[in-house]
């Protein structure tokens, strides 16, 4: 019967799927490696976000007669910068699955799964805030670009991606780093059926998270995609985490990104020719997801090469690249000019000379050096003064808000009986007329 063959083949899927979880899982290797920091993440980390400084800083303010694509200097900027982000999500993908592997507690007892979700949230939060006008919002001027997905949202919903897919994992008994590896091969591979798809029947919010067409800068589809690559690699490193002091790991992933780099078009014209499927061939056509995950090994085996040979790393490097989140805060509201309509966009949009934008990048870059060597001492001595003004701001807020409440209640009160009165008024003369009215006179 039909029903016994699609049972026989359920059980071959799930035989296969448990074979092939039980060979890639990697088991966790006791070694003297294990409490070594991998600090070749946190130098990938500062590398992406000082080239997310500099080209922020060069692409908001460098005057258009400079933007030039045919010079090599600009090219070659341009190109370096198409790296940044591809880097970025790799790296938020690779940290906090090797942070989450190393508590091995149940998955509703787990505190990075815990912290995780938090952390996934609040970020989806702070994108929402850097955007917010503070002077268009007094005036109740709700604008399109409030509702904009930035690379936080992004990375927000990536955090939230990884933990959804490692509570499946752990409930279907499947290798994590596998449906890692296929679940960012899907993203990847939909990408332009969700970009040119129609999703002008969502509400603006949800629609910017399809879609560029009103204004995102990024879309969780494809840039998920990395982050859930980043995660493989992430958990391979949490169960041998030797492997980042040796060579064989660096060696492959320049292996492999040059592989990519060099034949990702070919392989994905043969699976097109293999399987019909337009997809593939729309990839072959514009290959820039397999191209810049190919530049992404490449630089993740440099990293790993410096961190390897740079015996005495400072440590100022290395705390900027654990502070991302407070770097790209201050930058976004500081060049984008949102909050008060007041930064460097509002004076120099795009009306620097090549000269003046790289003095100026470099004076912007050494502004956060200095703001991160001091972020303790601010955290320290300031949050106290803030978290005093901001709880009486709160204090008077939860005053005045209280005050109008009641304001608005008596005025509710009065508006509602006032109706009452007219209803039941209104109610009797109907009751009258049709009491006085005799038959056949309606």
């Amino acid at each position: 019967m039909a029903w016994q063959q699609v049972l026989r083949l359920y059980h071959a899927i799930q035989q296969t799927v448990n074979s092939i979880s039980k060979h890639t899982a990697i088991p966790t290797q006791a070694s003297t490696f294990a409490n070594r920091r991998v600090t070749f993440i946190d130098l990938l980390r500062a590398y992406a976000i000082l080239m997310m400084l500099q080209g922020h800083f060069t692409d908001t303010l460098l005057g258009t007669p400079y933007r030039d694509p045919n010079n090599l200097i600009f090219a070659t900027w341009s190109f370096m910068r198409g790296m940044t982000a591809p880097i970025f999500f790799f790296a938020s993908g690779l940290i906090f699955v090797f942070l989450l592997m190393r508590d091995k507690a149940p998955f509703r007892e787990n505190k990075r799964v815990k912290k995780g979700l938090r952390r996934g949230i609040e970020l989806i939060v702070i994108g929402y805030i850097l955007r917010i006008s503070f002077p268009r919002l007094v005036q109740f001027d709700i604008y399109p670009g409030l509702f904009a997905v930035d690379v936080l949202h992004c990375i927000g919903l990536a955090l939230l991606t990884l933990i959804a897919v490692f509570g499946l994992s752990r409930l279907l008994k499947i290798s994590y780093p596998l449906l890692l590896a296929l679940g960012g091969a899907l993203v990847f591979y939909f990408h332009f059926d969700f970009k040119n798809a129609d999703w002008s029947f969502l509400p603006l919010a949800l629609e910017n998270y399809f879609t560029q067409s009103n204004g995102s800068v990024f879309t969780p589809i494809p840039w998920v995609g990395y982050s859930m690559l980043g995660g493989v690699l992430g958990y391979a490193l949490n169960r041998r985490p030797q492997w980042a002091f040796g060579q064989i790991l660096p060696l492959a992933l320049l292996a492999g990104g040059l592989l990519t780099h060099f034949h990702s078009s070919w392989v994905l014209e043969q699976l097109y020719g293999a399987t019909g499927l337009e997809s593939f061939l729309a990839h072959a056509n514009f290959n820039f997801l397999a191209w810049r995950l190919g530049h992404v090994f490449i630089a993740v085996a440099i990293f790993i090469w410096i961190a390897q040979l740079w015996e005495n790393i400072p440590k100022l490097l290395l705390r900027i690249g654990s502070e991302t989140l407070v770097i790209y805060e201050v930058h976004f509201v500081l060049l984008y000019s949102t909050w008060f309509g007041i930064g460097l966009s509002s004076f120099w949009y795009r009306g620097l000379t090549p000269w003046q934008t790289v003095f100026g990048a470099a004076l912007f870059i050494l502004f956060f050096f200095l703001l991160i060597a001091n972020i303790d001492r601010i955290r320290q001595y300031r949050w106290p003064w803030w978290r005093e003004k901001i709880g009486i701001a709160a204090q008077f807020v939860w005053k005045w808000g209280k005050e109008g409440a009641e304001i608005v209640q008596d005025r509710a009160v009065f508006a509602w009986r006032a109706v009452r009165v007219r209803a039941v008024r209104w109610y009797l003369r109907r009751v009258n007329q049709a009491a006085y009215q005799g038959p056949g006179e309606e």
